[in-house]
This record gives C-alpha cells, structure tokens and sequence, in this order.
C-alpha cells in the first residue's frame, strides 16, 4: 500500500500547480495537437521527394476556398453543440433548483467569451472566403481563418466539461458565496451599498432556493453543502465585516423581507440583524421541510447555529447569540410539532456547546440555554418522547461540569435549576422521562462529590434527599448494579441512562451515606434562588398521572419553588 500511494504523488504533483482553467483546456489542447501531428506526419509520407511539406499545406485558389467553406460550416456546427449544451445545462439546473440561478449563467463572462469568438471567427471565415479570387490566395488571412477554426474546436470539448461542471451544485454554491463575498467588501467601502444589499439578498435566495430543491429531492450532500455555505459566510465573513457596514445598510422594510410582520421588522432594524433572521428562518424552513429519517440536515443546521452564535460571541455581538439561541428553541419546536425526536438530540447537544462557548463571556447565556434545555425537554416528555428530556437533563449536567473550571456558580445554579425540576416532577411525571432526569441529577452528584465540590454536592444531596425513598433506592441499585453502557435499542442514544463510569461508580456508597445525613437533619431546599429566565405567560395545568404509571406521589411538598423556565408552557 506504502507503494502504491508513492507512486500516485507525482501523478497528483504534476497538476497541482497549473491554474484550473489551463487543467481544463488540456484535452482540447491535446486532441488538436494530436490531429496537426497526424496531419504533418503523414503529409511527409505522401510528399516523399518530389515535393515539400511547405508546397503541400500551401493551397491554391480552388482548395483555399474550400478549407475556408468546409471551417467555416465546421464552426457553425460548432456553434450550435455549444448553444445546445449551453441550454441544455442551464434548463436543468434551474428546474432542479430554482429559475433563479439563471443569472448565473447569464453573468458568467467564460459564457459570453466563447459565444462572442465563436461568432466572431465564423464571421471572419465569411468575410475571408469573399476574398478569395481564381487568380489570387490571401494566404495570411486564410492561414488565421484554420487557426481560428482549430481553436474553435480545441474549445469545444473543454467547454463542455466547463458547463457540466458549473452545473453541479458543489460549484454553484460556491460561486454565489464569493459573490456575496465580494458584494459585502464592495458595501464596506459605500460603493452602491443599496445595490450591494440586493446582489446579497440575491445570493441567499439562490442557495436557499438550491437547499430546498435538495432536500425536496432527496440530494443530501448538496442541502448539507448549502446549509454550510450560508453558516460560514455569516460566521466567517459577514459577522466581521458587520461592524463597517454604513447604518442605512441595516434598515430594511416589507420590500427586502416579504412576509414579515411589523414586530420583526422593527426588530431587526434595532438589532442590525436582518441578514442573520434571513438566513437562520431559512434554517427553520429546512427542519420543517426535512423528512424525519435525514436527520443528517438538521445536525448540519444545530451546527452551522452554532457556529454562528460562537463567531457572535467571539467578536462581542451579544444581539445575534441571543438570536442564536431563540433560533435553537425554534427548531427544538418544530421538532416536537412533528414528533420528529430525531431531530432534538444532535440539536441539543450542539446547544450545550453553544453555551459552553458562552460561559466565559456571558454565563447568563449558558444558564439561559440550560433552563431552555430543560423546558423543551419537558416539552418532549408531554408530546410521548420522554426519553429526550432525560438526554436534555444530561446536556445540562455536563454544561454543569464544564463551568466548575470557569464560573463555579454557574455550576451552582445549574443544579439548583435541575434540582427544581425534578422536584416538580416527581409528583406526576411519567416514568422513562423522570428516570432520565434523577439520572442526570445523580451523575452530576457523583461528580461533585468526587471533585470535592462541596456546595454543588451539598444542593443535589438536598434535591435527592426530597424524593421517594423507594424512588431513590431503585435507582441507585439499577445504576449499581449495571455492568455495560450500552443501550439495549439502537437509536439516538448509545449509552443507558442507567450507566455510570467506574471512576464514579464508587461514589454510590457515599451518597446514600449523605442521603441518610440529610433526611436525619430534617433540611429543605431552598430552589428560589435561581431566577426564572422568562416567566411562564400561561400556567400548565396539572398531569393526569396513568394508572400504570410507575411514579411516585409526593404527600407534602418538600421543596419551595416559584414559577420557572423549566416549566412547560401550554
């Protein structure tokens, strides 16, 4: 193998400086040499001694006529396979995707270069065979009119393959981010701004307009490739160019967002965020167009939202971070309205890292993200998709760890935050999705007690400390007693709720030891203390709780809470 990959270097060295147009000129190039050698060799046979190769290609009157009659129908035929390409590939490409990249093709100067040559050579064979008299060869002219025609049919070839290949979507896309590049630097600089907008919003209709005939056709590759574009243009190019864009660049009416309403207009007009809402409602029309089986799509959009809100916070905007994580509560959404559990796990997990991302820099952010994790996991759980909530409850757990090393009151909060919810739980929730939950809690306490963080431990010893006995025991003699990870079904979780590493699995002991502790001290919990992000506008109204339900009541409430984010709302 070592060999053979040795042998392919020099191959792929060869090319890998030539400029790609020259790369795709070489067959014609070559087919064209190959006919001229060919020509010349045996043109040096047929002579022999009695004539020279000069005398040979040197034509009189009646044969200049000809080859330049014979070029010049050539090159019309010529002509007509190049427009019959030329339409072929722009009618497929825009039925396939949209009629709206037919500017595309219309602006394209490698277009109008070969047609205009192409017209003008066979206009020059025309105008030469005028020339030519019984008694006289302008052999310079007629010399150029074969050159021209050669070069026309070197042309042809390497054309074709030029066309097809601009067709693909790979390169469309790619074409209208570098002009949508070089449309936002040539805003920078007040040249045409109000021009420069418009070739912008252009370029995001065209490859939203590419995205949705993608996924409309089961192409994969190409939405994923086109969801990436739009993220990396935002985060990589537009986000650090936003701060030396003129303030009339930002003011946008019903004309430049058809369909929004007045509140997002103003609001988006205050924030300077319109280019952003573009392109990340675009994101929510994916999700809710992607079918429920191509989850590949929405990790593409978890991921390019994350990106996004992280070049955000990176660059100090906290206007689109908070968009960014409105827009993850969105597609949290859609996922529940259409049942689709599916899309919520690589969502989520992307989310958790947004908030990673954010805790040095706005910890309200990530505390924010969390209390959002745990509301539409709640969500879940309500719609019959309980197992997401306890996968939200572990996002938030491991949020929850990776702020102890940066702000541990985040970490503090965070298990407050869970601490609350299971204890609003536990009355009547169902069972998979409160199992989930107190496994996450547990886990974090583990945690806490092995890192010897002592005020984190202290509020879920509490929190724990709050549930059925019974509840309890049960599930620390499951966690205990389970000596593989894996899942027993294959589909968006790999490891059981029930499993705990080794290293933690020695603190099990230790906290039924502080279990016993804390119900001997007779101490209540005080969860109050983590402010509600956004109150509830309406109060859910209580579970009916099934009769083969496995939870647990409470007879008295133990814990004193007050209205949180971690509520579901109707």
């Amino acid at each position: 193998m070592g060999t053979k990959q040795a042998a392919e270097t020099p191959k792929q060295s060869v090319t890998a400086g030539l400029p790609a147009g020259l790369i795709v000129a070489i067959p014609g190039i070559a087919l064209v040499a190959v006919v001229l050698m060919l020509v010349v060799f045996f043109g040096f046979l047929d002579v022999g001694h009695n004539r020279s190769v000069i005398s040979l290609v040197t034509p009189d009157p009646a044969a200049a006529a000809g080859v330049v009659s014979l070029a010049g129908g050539a090159e019309g035929v010529t002509l007509s396979i190049v427009i019959l390409v030329v339409f072929y590939g722009i009618q497929t490409a825009a039925s396939r995707y949209s009629p709206r990249i037919i500017g595309i093709f219309t602006r394209n100067p490698w277009n109008a270069l070969v047609f205009s040559f192409a017209l003008a050579s066979i206009l020059y064979t025309f105008l030469v065979r005028g020339e030519i008299r019984p008694d006289y060869v302008p052999m310079w002219s007629v010399a150029v009119a074969v050159a021209l025609a050669l070069a026309n049919f070197a042309v042809l070839l390497p054309y074709v393959v030029y066309i097809f290949d601009i067709m693909r979507a790979e390169t469309l896309l790619s074409g209208i981010r570098k002009r949508a590049s070089r449309d936002l630097r040539r805003a920078v600089t007040n040249k045409d701004a109000y021009r420069r907008r418009s070739g912008l919003m252009t370029c995001i209709s065209q490859v939203t307009d590419i995205v949705f005939g993608s996924i409309s056709l089961g192409d994969l590759p190409v939405s994923i490739n086109g969801i990436e574009v739009m993220g990396r243009f935002l985060a990589d190019d537009y986000l650090k160019a936003k701060k030396s864009l003129h303030q009339d660049w930002f003011q946008v009416g019903h004309a430049d967002m058809p369909g929004a309403s007045d509140q997002i207009l103003a609001e988006v007009n205050r924030a300077h965020t319109w280019v952003e809402y573009t392109i990340l409602s675009s994101f929510v029309d994916f999700v809710g167009l992607t079918p429920v089986h191509r989850k590949e799509a929405v990790h593409a959009i978890a991921l390019a939202t994350r990106d996004i809100g992280l070049a955000a916070i990176e660059i100090g905007d906290p206007e689109v971070a908070d968009l960014s994580v409105r827009f993850f509560n969105t597609y949290l959404r859609v996922a529940i309205n259409r049942s689709a559990p599916t899309f919520a796990s690589s969502t989520m997990n992307e989310y958790r890292r947004l908030a990673i991302g954010a805790l040095e820099w706005r910890p309200d952010l990530a505390v924010e993200s969390a209390a959002h994790l745990l509301r539409y996991g709640r969500h879940f759980d309500e719609a019959g998709m309980p197992a997401i909530f306890g996968a939200a409850a572990e996002d938030v757990a491991d949020l929850a760890i990776e702020a102890q090393g940066r702000d541990p009151e985040v970490t503090r909060r965070l298990a407050l935050l869970l601490v609350r919810n299971l204890s609003e739980l536990i009355p009547n929730a169902r069972p998979i999705g409160l199992n989930g939950l107190f496994k996450a809690v547990a886990k974090l306490a583990f945690w806490a007690m092995a890192s010897d963080a002592k005020d984190v431990s202290a509020v879920l010893v509490e929190g724990i400390a709050a549930a059925p006995p019974e509840f309890v025991e049960g599930a620390l003699d499951r966690m205990e007693s389970m000596r593989s990870g894996l899942f027993w079904e294959v589909n968006e979780r790999v490891i059981a709720f029930d499993w705990v590493e080794e290293p933690l699995r020695a603190q099990i002991p230790r906290l039924r030891a502080a279990l016993k502790r804390a119900k001997g001290d007779g101490q209540v919990l005080d969860v109050s203390q983590v402010a509600p992000v956004a109150p509830n506008l309406v109060q859910p109204e209580p579970v009916v709780v099934e009769e083969h339900s496995e939870a647990v009541p409470i007879t008295q409430q133990v814990l004193r809470t007050e209205p949180s984010l971690a509520t579901p709302t109707q």
